[in-house]
């Protein structure tokens, strides 16, 4: 799992920085294509307290999404909106499912980053 932001930091900082106000989100672009409807999430960035989410790539997404986004039926244009919507509030909150996922390679002793990926129902998705 590629977690950007949380370089030089251990997991007992990464809680502490939380409980200060500190999350964990990712960027989404929604893809319409005619039946089906495609979202492509960006790694997780790292965001502490008082700090504005950097690079992510979100205006590619919002642009992606604002041209694309509506083309699918019946749901693109509600996935496009929850894109865009969410990467307007800083991105989407993925802190509680990061938290467990780092917690479990803790205990594996494989380091931060070194987790292969999210498991399956703990991967952000649209509403």
């Amino acid at each position: 799992m590629d977690v950007r932001g949380i370089e030089h930091l251990t997991v007992a900082e990464l809680i502490d920085e939380v409980r200060h106000g500190g999350r964990f989100v990712v960027f989404r672009a929604s893809v319409g294509l005619l039946v089906a409807t495609v979202e492509l999430a960006s790694p997780v960035y790292f965001v502490r307290e008082g700090e504005r989410p950097a690079g992510g790539g979100r205006w590619w997404r919002n642009v992606l999404t604002s041209v694309m986004g509506w083309w699918a039926i019946p749901g693109g244009p509600g996935r496009a909106i929850a894109c865009l919507r969410d990467n307007a509030r800083g991105g989407l909150d993925v802190t509680v499912a990061v938290l467990r996922h780092l917690a479990m390679a803790e205990a594996r002793g494989l380091g931060l980053n070194d987790f292969p990926q999210m498991p399956p129902m703990a991967r952000p998705h649209a509403a």
